[in-house]
């Protein structure tokens, strides 16, 4: 079946060829017999800015529902309204269709994810494109501008971001004062091994099972020095900066709303990426042997009920510096990282993990519309990333992966079932956070927080993103 749905796109992408092949043949025809030159049913310049657009919102985080209604939106910005597309997490298809027939092209996405500046200035370049509608051809030239920016942030800071990124989710996870010294050493560890996958290719194929091994070799090699007696308890913190929570819960979305290819190969790929990672721990713990067996559990020194709080900030300010958020742009991140982490608190608190994992994500989506109201605030996909990720769906899964490898127990697969359940609860609290902010029906949230507050101050002066970019920035 995928064999024949191959063949079916192949010959359709090359229609494409084959028309411009024709149009170039009439053209170079006598001027005496030359029919008169067909014009494509839209310009080569918008055909290119629509593909390169669409997986440049690909790899912003979107799901392809919502990159196919921006890309929707744009079209129609300049008069496009015979062209279609079909959006899949690996490219694009754009389909055009006239009088005279049909046509499609297709780009590949790459899988690498933008830097959260980038993503900052591509939504803005969105926002100037539905504002003043300039050239095609030079839209096109500033979205790669966008994308071949040079990384801003120096070496040191990435260290730095990485190891403050690990410690700030241990003290979420396992806030015990013997255990710092191990987050900051493997943090640093963890941050070089993915800094040496971009260099080389061999390391980036097997960077889940390198990293894995690596941080289980370190936290059960010297587990006094590093874990405090713990070392089970570093290998999530260690390894969260490679954890695919937010890819899991965008698959998860996806086929709640019926992007079935998309949903289903994000949930496969993130599983992998998983598995990976347990594949990684079980060398570790092999190599050890029975070093790793005769580790006991020592209790650990608990820093105070203040330490989650402080987890928090220390993860936007790491994930803020390792990701490159746009400049001035934390104090909006931590607004809506503490407002997720509050909805979570409260829901556990109120109904236990899965109500806290819903409420979570709920909240953050309408908080993330409500930053970008304001001057200088950077667009919502930049400030909800951050917070999508705080709520380490893939955390929980990494644990029980490693559970049911290293310990053979069949009751640990209730953790494997916690963990999905985790994932659709934020799914669900995602979605009902867009549809409070982006529904088609009113009332909506965003027309009532406009008509009690006004329009935003991005609203007024930058023509920002229509309502519904929360919507987007969380899926």
């Amino acid at each position: 079946m995928s064999r024949g749905l191959y063949e079916v796109t192949r010959r359709a992408a090359g229609s494409m060829d084959r028309w411009l092949r024709r149009v170039s043949a009439d053209a170079s025809a006598p001027a005496d017999q030359a029919p008169p030159p067909e014009e494509p049913p839209i310009s080569a310049d918008l055909l290119d800015l629509l593909r390169h657009m669409g997986v440049a919102l690909i790899r912003s985080g979107e799901t392809t529902t919502m990159v196919q209604d921006i890309l929707d939106d744009l079209a129609h910005r300049y008069d496009a309204t015979e062209v279609h597309f079909f959006v899949l997490p690996t490219g694009v298809f754009v389909r055009v269709q006239d009088s005279r027939g049909s046509a499609v092209d297709l780009l590949e996405a790459d899988s690498g994810t933008l830097r959260l500046d980038q993503i900052a200035e591509l939504y803005r370049l969105i926002d100037r494109i539905k504002r003043e509608v300039p050239p095609p051809a030079e839209a096109t030239a500033d979205l790669a501008e966008i994308l071949t920016s040079p990384q801003p942030t120096p070496v040191w800071r990435l260290l730095l971001g990485n190891v403050v990124l690990t410690v700030g989710l241990g003290l979420m996870l396992n806030p015990t004062s013997t255990a710092l010294l191990g987050y900051v050493v493997l943090g640093l560890m963890v941050q070089l091994l993915i800094m040496g996958a971009d260099r080389f290719r061999l390391v980036s194929t097997g960077l889940p099972v390198l990293a894995g091994a690596v941080v289980t070799l370190l936290s059960f090699g010297f587990p006094n020095a590093l874990g405090g007696g713990n070392p089970s308890q570093l290998l999530v913190p260690a390894v969260s900066s490679l954890l695919p929570g937010a890819m899991l819960t965008t698959g998860s979305i996806e086929l709640a709303t019926g992007s079935m290819i998309a949903g289903a190969s994000r949930t496969i790929y993130s599983f992998n990426k998983l598995i990976l990672l347990a594949f990684g721990v079980l060398v570790g713990l092999q190599l050890l042997g029975d070093r790793a067996t005769t580790v006991a559990p020592q209790p650990g020194h608990g820093l105070g009920w203040w330490t989650p709080a402080l987890g928090v900030l220390l993860i936007g300010l790491g994930h803020s510096w390792r990701a490159s958020a746009p400049p001035k742009s934390l104090p909006w991140l931590l607004i809506v990282l503490y407002a997720a982490f509050a909805g979570q608190q409260v829901g556990t608190h109120l109904g236990g993990g899965l109500l806290g994992s819903f409420l979570g994500g709920m909240i953050a989506v309408p908080v993330a519309y409500l930053v970008q109201r304001y001057r200088n605030a950077p667009p919502t996909q930049a400030v909800f990333l951050p917070a999508f990720w705080m709520l380490v769906p893939g955390g929980m899964s990494l644990s029980g992966v490693s559970d049911l490898i290293t310990r053979n127990d069949p009751n640990s697969l209730h953790i494997l079932v916690t963990a999905v359940l985790t994932v659709l609860a934020i799914a669900l609290g995602v979605l009902v956070g867009s549809g409070l902010v982006a529904s088609t029906r009113q009332p909506r949230l965003e027309g009532m927080v406009d008509q009690w507050l006004g329009p935003g101050e991005n609203q007024r002066t930058t023509g920002s993103s229509e309502p519904g970019s929360a919507s987007q920035s969380s899926q």
